[in-house]
Parts: C-alpha cells; sequence; structure tokens
C-alpha cells in the first residue's frame, strides 16, 4: 500500500507542475485509520483522468511511472 501512496504523490506533483490543482482536505478526528487500498486505486483514477490534458512530455513522464509501478 505505501507504493500505491507513492505513487499518488508522485502523478499529484506531475500533475501540479503544469496545471493547478484543487485538493480538498480531509478532517480526521481521533485516531488515524489505515487508508483502504480501494480509496486509494479511486483517487489515482481520477489523477490519471488528466492523462489527455497534460502536454506530450509530461503525459510520457506518467505513462513510465505507471508502467514502473505495473499499474
Amino acid at each position: 500500500m505505501a507504493s500505491l501512496d507513492l505513487l499518488e504523490r508522485k502523478l499529484l506533483k506531475i500533475i501540479a507542475e503544469t496545471e493547478s490543482v484543487k485538493l480538498k482536505r480531509q478532517w480526521i478526528i481521533g485516531n488515524k485509520h489505515p487508508e483502504i487500498e480501494e480509496e486509494q486505486r479511486k483517487r489515482i483514477g481520477l489523477l490519471l483522468r488528466r492523462l489527455d490534458q497534460l502536454p506530450p512530455a509530461k503525459r510520457q513522464e506518467v505513462l513510465e511511472l505507471l508502467e514502473l509501478y505495473n499499474w
């Protein structure tokens, strides 16, 4: 699951370099519960929807990153 977290962070960084990204913050009260892998995959899927909007060089960078993580 750590690799999904790292993949998500790298995707956010690449996308944020080319366009502004608005993120919703989630307030957690009390003990932090571990994230469910399914939720992380959904967030990564939402980031990948922006793939067509990226310049070709950034798009290639994302595709190489996805290949590295066997996505």
